[in-house]
């Protein structure tokens, strides 16, 4: 589900930006990052993206007719297409270059996400066609665990990094 892709991906920037003192709450940054975690569902007609913009609906049509759910689309390829478009996007606009590491950052916790997914991604695609697969269902009650999991540690750096800014990293790689 969508809301497991954000979480996630969040989860994964919070540890990331603890660890060495990056901001919480910078919205491009974060945007992008909630972004590249939902995109690569775009060639899933019901995906959270394609529901809520006109924008991917069309494109998650035109995808849809060449390519399979959990395919090309997901796969390390496609992350560095879309970083590489995400980027000279942001050249544009004169983003930060952490924007886009966040993009792709999102879009590549989306993919480790749907690699716990029976279904499975093939990460190399396509250049071969190894798949990582486990068994988390989407929608399941695991799923369901899984984000309240993601979420209860969303919360505990969020709490541990407004109590104790300044031990960021060494708190972290101790625990780790």
């Amino acid at each position: 589900m969508g809301t497991t892709h954000v979480a996630f991906a969040l989860l994964c920037y919070y540890v990331i930006a603890y660890s060495v003192g990056l901001s919480f709450d910078a919205p491009v940054v974060l945007t992008l990052l909630v972004v590249g975690s939902l995109l690569p569902d775009i060639d899933h007609p019901r995906a959270f993206l394609t529901r809520q913009l006109c924008l991917f609906k069309q494109a998650s049509r035109g995808i849809g007719r060449y390519v399979t759910h959990r395919g090309i689309v997901h796969s390390l390829s496609a992350a560095l297409i879309a970083t590489i478009a995400v980027w000279a996007v942001a050249l544009f606009y004169d983003l930060k270059t952490l924007a886009v590491s966040c993009f792709f950052l999102g879009f590549v916790s989306h993919l480790a996400a749907d690699s716990l997914n029976p279904t499975g991604i093939k990460w190399l695609q396509p250049f071969s066609n190894a798949e990582l697969r486990d068994g988390i269902r989407t929608c399941s009650a695991v799923e369901k665990l899984f984000f309240f999991f993601v979420i209860a540690a969303i919360s505990v750096i969020l709490y541990v990094s407004d109590m104790f800014p300044e031990v960021g990293s060494i708190w972290l790689w101790h625990i780790i």
